[in-house]
């Protein structure tokens, strides 16, 4: 008997009644070599087709058991289009009529009686012929299945191959299919330097492939009725606030795990900021613009799932590790699993990221991803990720322990939002889900999501009407995580090879001309004979935006002896010198390991008393650049700088009196007959009086026989007040 499990199938096949057409002619018979003609040969085990209406393809998987000849077969077949599950075939045949080898089975419990009758191939590989069902004809055809064995032939060699081609120091690659394991194993180098080599216990970070796990986690708390996909987010979150209001109000878990939030990326909030907490991220969204309208389009966001995970965190009183660690990770016995930088650098088996340098591999810096984890921190290994592979193609359970019911699965890779065109070569648009892209390759169903951080990709597919799962993740950014994801695919799907290497490699031989026509292209813009309006030195200080944070401009070392001192940027961990480009404009310049702020072009815009205001920068693909303000100089929120400047002042035979401030602003200023006015801090040494736009203090310091004095700003003009001295106010007095 066929032992394979049999799962609910649907109660009717009608395969041509949602179709109007006549029937259709049907495959030719194969004629048979003298050798078929003889015997049959074996047919038991997975046999793979399609059954073909006019212009489509319904596949199906076919299992054998028991002995050729009349009589002498079990089997099964499923058609996943269809809703049919492991459905037991009626009486198929597998014998030789008036010599030719032929193929007969119905199909258990099914309407219109449905029937294949085919021939067998003169090498025994496929059968083809009709299948009938009430009344109606259409065409079939099945090959032998491919087994692991045959399907991983010459894949170590091909591996190692691509390595050298596609230059690219290591890689991990897991397979699952038809519940098992089949494959698992490393390729090449985990740190170069070293010579350290890669296997399958080797961590690699899996970048946005964690999204799963995030959305699975949140589907498990759905469960046990602490959150609901579909419930305003700020329900959990009552904080949150967007510059959306409809956004803000109506935005669900739903909503930001399928990445329709209407938010760009903003990735550099996060990426050059690792030191924020989740909750600190809470609060700059209330600073972030859309781009499109809330529902409207799907755009990719990684701080949608970061905040997510603080949704769980929030209502399961879990940091959103020790809730995966615990509900997820350990129940599958991934003991290698780690989160974030700390961890993984603690085990003596994990991976380092490289790029090339001068022809050669060099590690690169590897950042702490610990508050965006719910968006990508995770790394993992060959061996455990394909336990969470085996978990999926398994309906939510393994080895008899079920961590989420198929209803619930499903949820997970039901499509929420389609993104992406149609074009002749295309199989149709991509859906996103929660936390999972699906498609179709060639026929077949697939749900898959890719990572990419800091010199590590990642790629998880799963087939699952074909029971196939695959992982590959290479310590290089390289197309090659792809290029081994659809190469296995093809291989075990019986699919015929397509060659993606060529076309990769030609990417990379010609990267650093597109990098220099990029450069190229940039410079033809760029006005010539058109300098600074001011030194250098007035452009530094430190800028700030709400939602993004600070950037800092100071002076640094020139690099080559040609300047003393350029301008630099400091952006979280960015940190690149600054070029002049024309008038207000600098261009953060080539270094390695910043190759993200290359090319970014800053503008320095003035206040209308002529002095540099803000800086716009374009962080973000959006329409218009992000607006950062100039923040008051360090000096003036110095106590003891502050205290020099606290007296009376003479203007016109008035007392002006500088006082410190009791409440937000350092300092006050009283003028005889007029209120009390707070002295805000502001830039290039200017206080700025509250609540009057327009009104500004400057203190000069005593200089030779000038003394300190006030210098007040007003739109009717400037005025000086001399510092009083004590004996002076004594003098005053006794007058």
């Amino acid at each position: 008997m066929v032992t394979r499990t049999v799962r609910t199938a649907a109660l009717l096949l009608v395969l041509v009644s949602a179709f109007s057409f006549a029937p259709q002619a049907v495959a030719a018979p194969v004629e048979p070599c003298a050798q078929e003609q003889q015997t049959p040969g074996p047919l038991p085990g997975h046999w793979s087709g399609s059954i073909e209406p006019v212009g489509l393809a319904f596949h199906m998987d076919l299992w054998f058991a028991g002995e050729d000849g009349s009589g002498g077969l079990t089997g099964t077949i499923s058609i996943p289009v269809q809703g049919i599950a492991d459905r037991p075939l009626v009486d198929p045949r597998w014998e030789r009529v008036d010599g030719v080898a032929t193929f007969t089975a119905g199909i258990e419990g099914i309407d219109g009686e449905p029937r294949f009758e085919g021939t067998r191939a003169a090498d025994g590989t496929t059968i083809a012929g009709t299948f009938t069902q009430s009344g109606r004809t259409l065409s079939f055809s099945m090959a032998i299945g491919i087994s692991a064995d045959v399907a991983l032939a010459g894949f170590d060699e091909w591996a190692n191959d691509q390595l050298k081609k596609l230059r690219v120091p290591g890689m991990a690659v897991a397979v699952v299919f038809r519940g098992e394991v089949v494959h698992a194993a490393g390729y090449g180098l985990r740190d170069v330097a070293a010579d350290l080599p890669a296997d399958a216990d080797t961590l690699f970070a899996i970048g946005s492939t964690t999204k799963a796990f995030t959305t699975f986690g949140i589907e498990q708390a759905v469960a046990e009725g602490l959150l609901d996909w579909d419930e305003p987010v700020r329900t959990y979150l009552p904080t949150l606030r967007l510059v959306d209001p409809l956004a803000e109000q109506q935005l669900t878990l739903r909503d930001m795990c399928s990445h329709r939030s209407g938010l760009p990326r903003h990735d550099l909030v996060w990426y050059a900021n690792p030191d924020l907490t989740r909750e600190e991220m809470l609060g700059r969204l209330a600073h972030l613009e859309p781009t499109v309208g809330f529902r409207e389009a799907w755009q990719y966001n990684n701080l949608m799932y970061a905040t997510a995970g603080l949704a769980l965190e929030r209502v399961s009183g879990d940091s959103w590790e020790d809730w995966t660690r615990a509900h997820i990770l350990e129940p599958l016995g991934m003991t290698r699993t780690r989160f974030g930088l700390a961890e993984t650098l603690a085990t003596d088996n994990h991976a380092l990221p490289h790029d090339r340098k001068r022809g050669k591999f060099v590690a690169i810096d590897m950042r702490d991803l610990t508050w965006i984890g719910p968006a990508g921190s995770i790394h993992s290994s060959a061996n455990d990720m394909a336990r969470w592979i085996t978990l999926w193609l398994g309906g939510g359970e393994i080895e008899g322990e079920r961590l989420l019911s198929q209803p619930q699965l499903a949820n997970l890779i039901q499509p929420v939002t389609t993104f992406g065109g149609i074009t002749p070569a295309s199989e149709g648009p991509t859906a996103y889900a929660l936390g999972w892209m699906v498609d179709s390759h060639e026929g077949h169903l697939r749900v898959h999501h890719g990572g990419g951080i800091d010199g590590f990709t990642t790629q998880v597919e799963l087939y699952p009407a074909d029971e196939l799962g695959i992982f590959t993740v290479t310590n290089r950014a390289s197309a090659l995580t792809n290029i081994a994801a659809s190469q296995l695919a093809e291989r075990f799907l019986g699919l015929p090879p397509v060659d993606r290497t060529d076309f990769a490699v030609s990417q990379l031989d010609t990267a650093d001309e597109m990098r220099a026509s990029l450069r190229s292209m940039a410079a033809a813009e760029r006005v010539p004979d058109a300098p600074a309006a001011r030194p250098i030195a007035s452009y530094a200080g430190r800028y700030r935006h709400p939602g993004y944070g600070d950037v800092v401009i100071e002076l640094v070392d020139a690099a080559d002896a040609a300047d003393a001192q350029v301008l630099g940027l400091r952006y979280g961990i960015l940190d690149v010198p600054l070029e002049h480009w024309h008038y207000e404009v600098f261009r953060c310049t080539e270094v390695d390991g910043m190759e993200l702020a290359e090319g970014l072009m800053v503008h320095f815009r003035d206040d209308r008393d002529g002095y540099v205001a803000a800086l716009e920068i374009q962080l973000e693909s959006t329409p218009e650049p992000v607006i950062l303000e100039r923040q008051p100089d360090a000096v003036l929120l110095d106590p003891e700088y502050l205290d020099t400047l606290v007296g009376r002042y003479a203007l016109l035979g008035q007392m002006l009196t500088v006082a410190r401030g009791k409440g937000g602003a350092p300092l006050t200023l009283k003028v005889p007959g007029q209120p009390t006015y707070d002295l805000e801090p502001g830039t290039h040494g200017r206080f700025a009086l509250a609540d009057m736009d327009g009104f500004t203090v400057r203190f000069d310091a005593a200089e030779g026989d000038a003394p300190a004095a006030l210098v007040l700003f007003q739109p009717n003009g400037t005025f000086r007040a001399e510092k009083v001295v004590a004996e002076e106010e004594e003098d005053a007095g006794s007058e």
